[in-house]
């Protein structure tokens, strides 16, 4: 009896304390970050660099990011509109602002995704299995419009030959996955049938939930099987790759920066690697280190602009995710011990 409890209990206390732990590491990268910044620059210069800043240029910034979140939600609800019952823009927006925020407070666990299903089903009983499939979807043209970046920049720099020998594959690998989607998304009927012949031997209530989980992870591919649906996935994840770049493109000008559109997909491309994996909460010292790495490769002397540029281009990405996440939070009341009720083996499979 003891040890049935003592791992619950467990559970409960890391969910406790993880919070205050990403609190306490937090402040202590904020400290050291300002420590270090000391040693190269004075925190008045950079003051005044930020201070310097064109509020005009910034608030376009600012702008650009809250319209990536939008069309980011928008492009999500598209996923659904062939299916019922569909997703309204509202949940959907709310939901992927949730995962952004969940992402960010508890960057080890990678829980952003699993907060958006969860949020997206308590607010319109969408099945979180049946919207994983979307998510795939998602995330395969994130990919190859990221690929596209890449391929599109590398004719115009130097880089080691080793980068460039994976061009092909940078951009081949998503390109194939998608068509894989595309396939699977005509072929329901007869991935089923295999399907069910693999978990056949399994017992019945396993069996079920496996089925359940492949039928609905099926249905969630459903978009594709619509011309105007993939064609409107495609542009909207197109406008949102070029947003992307436009981002730190935008506060150029607001420090007069002398660099180009093709330095700015660079600065894109190299702090998105850097964040892609679960770093610092809410990516502080990554994101802003990468960023002023790039402008350093770019040749700039000024490390009171370096700096300024770094922190408010981390500001100008970060503080929006933060603020619609936890409107997002309270609007789903969302909680770590919800994340058990998301998938369970007891609904017999259609």
């Amino acid at each position: 009896m003891f040890s049935e409890n003592t791992e619950p209990n467990r559970l409960l206390l890391r969910q406790r304390l993880l919070p205050w732990f990403n609190v306490f590491l937090t402040v202590g990268l904020v400290i050291a970050g300002l420590w270090y910044l000391s040693t190269r620059v004075s925190l008045q210069e950079i003051g005044s660099a930020l201070a310097g800043a064109s509020p005009g240029f910034v608030l376009l910034a600012v702008l650009i990011m809250v319209i990536t979140i939008f069309l980011k939600g928008w492009r999500w609800q598209l996923m659904f509109a062939s299916e019922q019952p569909t997703l309204h823009f509202s949940p959907a927006f709310w939901s992927t602002a949730l995962g952004q925020y969940v992402n960010l407070v508890v960057p080890f666990l990678r829980l952003g995704e699993i907060a958006r299903l969860y949020a997206v089903n308590q607010e319109t009983g969408i099945s979180a299995v049946r919207a994983a499939g979307t998510l795939v979807v998602e995330k395969t043209l994130d990919l190859i419009f990221f690929g596209l970046t890449i391929a599109f920049i590398l004719p115009f720099v130097i880089l080691p030959d080793y980068v460039n020998d994976q061009e092909s594959i940078i951009l081949l690998v998503p390109v194939l996955l998608l068509i894989l989607l595309y396939a699977l998304s005509f072929q329901t009927e007869f991935v089923i049938r295999i399907w069910r012949i693999i978990v056949r031997p399994l017992p019945d209530r396993v069996e079920n939930w496996f089925l359940r989980i492949a039928v609905s992870g099926l249905e969630g591919l459903a978009a594709l099987r619509n011309p105007r649906l993939s064609l409107l996935l495609l542009a909207s994840s197109l406008v949102i790759a070029l947003l992307s770049v436009l981002l730190p493109y935008s506060l150029f000008p607001a420090f007069d920066i002398p660099l180009t559109l093709l330095d700015a997909a660079l600065i894109h491309i190299v702090v998105s690697v850097a964040i892609a994996p679960p770093s610092t909460p809410a990516k502080i010292g990554v994101f802003n280190g990468a960023a002023a790495l790039m402008l350093y490769q770019f040749g700039l002397k000024n490390e009171a602009i370096i700096f300024g540029y770094a922190i408010l281009f981390y500001l100008v990405v970060i503080i929006p995710q933060i603020i619609m996440g936890i409107i997002a939070a309270s609007r789903s009341k969302w909680r770590w011990q919800s994340m058990a009720t998301l998938v369970t083996p007891d609904t017999p499979a259609p």
